[in-house]
């Protein structure tokens, strides 16, 4: 193997040890932000309602320069990676800090810490994908991102199960977020420093054999941002099926909390369970993958999830929806996968920031655009119901429409993935 080789295959070893710490500290950190908020800051609903909309504003904005300075981030995108993912990691746990600021400044300080890391993490997100997307070959894509995707399920799961154990070890409410927030910046720390040591690999010019390249002239002439027709109708595709699936966003947890009659531990100990069943189920979901491509596996991994709703409805107690985590689990593992396909590999290289920055931006819009609809579903209704029901139907149809108009990332004659 040549030294630009073993390079690369260094740099897979450190972005496997990257991404599991980068998720166990972010998980670990945002996971319990409201929660610490609101027990231990006695901040009001209003403050947690406006941190939670300049969250995911912020992300939204952020996607902004990767639609018109794509080039400037293909250019430097190890250092947009770095600074963004640095900021954002170890930023998150910084909350902590707040409790040494009286009310308002520890609310100032939250909504500038939230501002500031989520468009650093959104920026590094789009200059990661774009690295990414040519330091792992689409010959060796599906075993990959399935073993990177089994490593996060596990470091999640970490993160729960290790804050877990400290609220039932340390009793005093400010003690246990403190050790809580430590052991998110030393896993942060420890993620910076994997991320640092990932080398840029350089750009490939082929777009990966999935699409025909831009016009070299346009592409480097227009001012315009502009992706290809196949990375268009999945973009399309992604926006109504993402609306399918947030439109009972809101309710969830509100189901089994005020319906069902559960608990927190109800909710950690069935999100540990869905996680689990992903880490077991994704080299199906592979195997699914190599045997029938990319268009029939996410069509029937949406059609899968039509089905989680319809089993939260159903259950008769809070403890059943464990199983139904566990379904969803299995559902989601394939989108888990083909998603991560279709993200690095749907478009030329050339075209990658702008389409990354596009579909997260979008996609974000269009989430809470749906989870607004289901609110007013449910109000005038007076039903929870209604928006699970409404979902169900509408992910069978984004099944339909994906297996009619989605392109096809895996040539499945020629392109077996390991």
């Amino acid at each position: 193997m040549t030294g630009t080789g073993n390079a690369a295959e260094r740099s897979k070893r450190y972005f496997q040890f990257e991404t599991t710490s980068y998720n166990f500290s972010v998980n670990l950190s945002s996971g319990l932000a409201n929660a610490f908020a609101l027990r231990v800051l006695n901040l009001d609903i209003l403050d947690i309602g406006i941190l939670t909309s300049t969250r995911i504003f912020t992300y939204a904005l952020s996607q902004l320069p990767g639609v018109f300075f794509a080039s400037y981030i293909k250019r430097n995108r190890k250092l947009l990676w770095s600074i963004g993912g640095a900021l954002n990691r170890i930023g998150l746990s910084m909350s902590i800090l707040s409790v040494l600021l009286p009310y308002p400044y520890n609310f100032e300080y939250l909504l500038g810490l939230t501002t500031l890391t989520q468009f650093a993490g959104g920026i590094a997100g789009v200059a990661a994908g774009d690295l990414l997307g040519d330091l792992v070959s689409l010959e060796e894509a599906a075993g990959f991102w399935a073993r990177i995707n089994k490593l996060n399920y596990v470091a999640i799961a970490s993160s729960m199960l290790t804050g877990t154990l400290v609220f039932l070890t340390i009793r005093n409410l400010l003690e246990a977020y403190t050790v809580v927030y430590l052991a998110s910046l030393v896993a942060a720390v420890f993620s910076t420093a994997m991320l640092l040591s990932i080398r840029d690999p350089g750009h490939r010019n082929d777009g990966n054999g999935i699409a025909p390249s831009l016009n070299n002239s346009r592409s480097k002439n227009s001012r315009v941002p502009s992706i290809s027709n196949s990375a268009s109708k999945y973009l399309a595709l992604q926006l109504v099926f993402s609306y399918s699936v947030n439109i009972p966003a809101p309710f969830w947890d509100y189901l089994v909390l005020n319906v069902l009659g559960g608990n927190e531990v109800v909710i950690l100990f069935k999100n540990m369970t869905g996680l689990m069943v992903k880490f077991f189920t994704i080299d199906f979901w592979k195997k699914r993958l190599n045997l029938r491509g990319s268009r029939r596996t996410m069509s029937l991994g949406m059609a899968t999830t039509s089905l989680v709703p319809v089993a939260y409805i159903t259950v008769p107690n809070s403890w059943m929806t464990v199983l139904a985590e566990a379904y969803s689990g299995f559902a989601w593992s394939s989108l888990d996968l083909t998603g991560a396909l279709y993200t690095f590999y749907i478009t030329p290289s050339e075209e990658r920031p702008v389409f990354i920055s596009l579909l997260n931006l979008s996609s974000n819009l269009i989430a809470s655009a749906a989870s607004f609809t289901g609110s007013v579903i449910a109000g005038l209704t007076g039903l929870v119901y209604a928006p699970f029901m409404i979902s169900s139907v509408l992910r069978v149809i984004s099944s339909g429409v994906a297996y009619r108009f989605a392109p096809e990332v895996v040539n499945n004659n020629s392109n077996k993935l390991g």
